[in-house]
């Protein structure tokens, strides 16, 4: 219920401040407050001090926030991309404003209170967000369906997941299946992290929000995502060469950029 008070606060304050259907912006906002705690290192409630910003300092966290990550994490560049372009493609300003009203009301209703804290393990607030964003409509003529969280539960629990293998969800929307297993392993004292997770969906934004939730519900590194068609041959194979491909990438750069610096 908390995550869908979220979510429809989220709602109501794009539509209302921007009346566009566009998806990519409201849902990386959600995504950007995933990464505060709920109280900061003197105990102090951080939505006090987030709600006091200026749509110039919530950018900048923004743009902070996903400097970071892309960083900490290249190999999930092209996977976060399609929601969170914009926040470094020089977007007019006036869009900045309209971002920053969904915060404040992401904010309000409580979001570092859910993902913030161990509570975030429990549902899929991207997957709330997406879904009441996007039209019952538009989600059937994508053939999209979510799973509910308590049949997702349920499959779960008759997988008896062990460590170290590979979960597999060819349409996993924005992963709430994998969600559902790694609350299962860690009831049975496994560990997520050391799983390989497999997925594929048609939809970019929803991969991009699988993407950020396996960083939400500390599914490890081991992630193999693609946005396509699960029918493509060999699916599996590409998103996992291109994964090892930017890893490669991002250290050849640091290599060159420790190399660089010994000759200035």
């Amino acid at each position: 219920m908390h995550a869908r008070k979220i979510a429809e606060s989220a709602e109501a304050a794009w539509h209302g401040a921007y009346g566009t259907g566009r998806l990519d912006l409201p849902v990386s906002i959600i995504a950007t407050l995933a990464a505060l705690p709920r109280n900061d290192s003197q105990g102090n409630d951080v939505t006090d001090s987030m709600i006091e910003c200026d749509t110039a300092d919530f950018m900048a966290f923004a743009r902070h926030t996903w400097t970071s990550v892309i960083r900490s994490r290249p190999e999930i560049t092209h996977l976060v991309y399609p929601i969170i372009s914009w926040i470094f493609d020089g977007t007019e300003a006036s869009v900045y404003q309209h971002a920053h009203a969904v915060a404040q009301a992401a904010l309000r209703a409580g979001q570092p209170d859910l993902t913030g804290t161990d509570r975030r393990f429990d549902t899929d607030l991207l997957g709330n967000v997406l879904t009441i964003l996007r039209p019952k409509s538009a989600l059937q003529a994508r053939g999209q369906f979510y799973t509910p969280a308590s049949i997702a539960e349920l499959l779960a629990r008759m997988s008896d997941v062990e460590e170290h293998r590979i979960v597999e969800d060819p349409m996993m929307g924005t992963g709430g299946m994998f969600r559902a297993v790694a609350e299962v392993m860690r009831e049975q004292g496994r560990d997520p992290r050391t799983v390989r997770w497999v997925g594929c969906d048609i939809d970019p934004i929803a991969v991009a929000c699988a993407a950020v939730n396996s960083m939400i519900w500390g599914l490890g590194h081991d992630i193999v995502f693609h946005a396509g068609n699960a029918l493509t041959p060999d699916w599996e194979a590409g998103a996992l060469a291109q994964r090892d491909e930017l890893r490669r990438l991002a250290t050849d750069i640091e290599r060159d950029k420790r190399m660089i610096a010994l000759l200035m």
